[in-house]
């Protein structure tokens, strides 16, 4: 092989090849040095439009990911379009795929995993703090070096926060995703938790013979309790693993317990069994011939005014939703906590109202407002990273906190034009997000056919959420 690539990176060897694409082995012959070379495939079923769209979202997204920087981060260099396709330039990781490691020795001692989740867990706190999601972390994105120093590679396919759709591999694809929801900062610590307990148990969590299979399993089982992990990790692998993205566990909770995990002697995982004690012993326990009382220390944590999310189309009257609309409407409830009225003009929706809800369960010493307020911060924080960011036709505009909503909210828009809209005219999204106790929500309203982010379409989205605050509130 003797392609030079821009005049300037000569490949050498083919280096692996994926779904994505293939990876070369390149000489850089301007520094003189050693790279890798990613050679992004485009989907062939996409027409003209969409094949430049892809390109286009490739190269905004390799440029996104240069700027991450991380001991565990494989740096993005460069990027180059040649001939309409792709290529992303990158250090040359010297290490072996965690995959590969594990094929050939099998399974890795469980200090040995708690480490590597370590470095790969700071790897995506950067990441994410760019408001960058990685969406597929996978042990074959996982290099250990020779002395197991871990990084995580392929930041060059990754996606803003918020997104739907992307890359991604079954077994290690979130739940939320292959239900086409947006994606967040929770599924890659799903994905990170499917690859720790494959690096410990030796197998993936959902393997099944059948991608069809594994993606069920991911939707409706649970993976077999680790049983080499130990106990510690073996909790925070099935944490990690939880279908609701809200009960996994925090960023923040799971460095600590990754931390603990590499000091503490393997034992064999047992799920937990919940003890209940009758109510006459619950502070007193008698030994001997006199009463010996006990203070049983259990903390109390604010589980919230939300034992479940409630019914999303209930928290907005038809009538209501009608008169924002503007015209007769139609009502969906596509998936739990989730609710959509549509008005249509022709085969297309012309205007939208969507609401969705979740409540949040106490995790650790978090109870379930605290949760839900971290939660909020963070998709603050990932649309605060978002302003001003343009990929494709679609530009996203500053955030705007919203006041009397709750006990937090924000707004954010975003606007897109059309691809054949020579006129400037494409369509509009007005979101608010918003928090009260141990629930989150967001009321999203959508409006086709518009040059810009009207007032109106504002005012309508700030009033449908101080509606459902309203009645959240009770």
């Amino acid at each position: 092989m003797n392609y030079v690539l821009a005049g300037r990176y000569r490949l050498a060897e083919r280096l692996g090849e994926g779904g994505a694409g293939t990876v070369w082995r390149a000489r850089d012959d301007r520094l003189d040095r050693d790279v890798a070379v990613k050679q992004l495939r485009i989907p062939q079923e996409l027409d003209a439009a969409g094949q430049r769209a892809f390109v286009d979202q490739a190269i905004h997204e390799a440029r996104s990911a240069g700027r991450l920087r991380d001991p565990a981060i494989v740096l993005v260099h460069d990027v180059v379009l040649e001939r309409g396709q792709p290529w992303i330039i990158m250090d040359l990781a010297n290490g072996r795929s965690l995959d590969k490691i594990v094929k050939e020795n099998g399974p890795l001692p469980p200090h040995i995993v708690a480490r590597i989740g370590l470095q790969v867990l700071s790897a995506l706190e950067v990441a994410h703090a760019h408001g960058i999601l990685h969406q597929d972390v996978k042990p074959a994105n996982i290099l250990l070096d020779a002395d197991g120093t871990a990084m995580l590679t392929d930041f060059g396919v990754a996606a803003p926060m918020g997104g739907v759709g992307g890359g991604g591999s079954p077994g290690y694809m979130p739940p939320e995703r292959l239900n086409g929801l947006p994606a967040g900062p929770a599924s890659d610590l799903f994905a990170l938790g499917a690859s720790l307990y494959t690096a410990v148990e030796g197998r993936a969590p959902f393997h099944r013979e059948m991608q069809a299979a594994v993606a069920a399993a991911v939707l409706l089982h649970d993976p077999p309790p680790p049983v080499r992990a130990g106990r510690e990790l073996g909790r925070l692998i099935l944490d990690l693993l939880a279908k609701d993205p809200g009960r996994r566990p925090l960023p923040h909770e799971v460095r600590s317990r990754l931390m603990g995990s590499q000091h503490t002697a393997p034992t064999a995982y047992r799920p937990r069994r919940r003890w209940k004690l009758p109510a006459a012993l619950a502070g007193v326990a008698l030994a001997g011939g006199g009463a010996l009382v006990y203070a049983f220390a259990v903390p109390h944590v604010d589980e919230g005014r939300f034992a479940a999310a409630p019914d999303a189309c209930a928290l907005l009257p038809d009538a209501q939703a009608r008169a924002m609309l503007g015209g007769e409407m139609r009502r969906e409830a596509p998936r739990p906590g989730e609710c959509v009225w549509k008005t249509w003009k022709g085969s297309r929706t012309e205007r939208s109202i969507t609401v969705r809800v979740a409540a949040h369960r106490p995790q650790g010493d978090h109870g379930g407002p605290e949760v839900a307020k971290l939660l909020f911060d963070n998709d603050r924080a990932a649309a605060a990273a978002a302003d001003g960011s343009t990929v494709f036709r679609k530009s996203v505009y500053a955030i705007r906190d919203v006041q009397g909503v709750g006990d937090a909210a924000f707004a954010q828009d975003t606007f897109e034009t059309y691809a054949m809209g020579r006129d400037g005219s494409g369509r509009a999204w007005c979101r608010v997000a918003l928090r009260s106790s141990n629930l989150t929500g967001e009321i999203v309203y959508y409006v086709a056919g518009v040059k810009k982010v009207g007032v109106d379409a504002q005012r309508t989205a700030a009033g449908a959420a101080k509606q459902i605050a309203t009645l959240l509130k009770g």
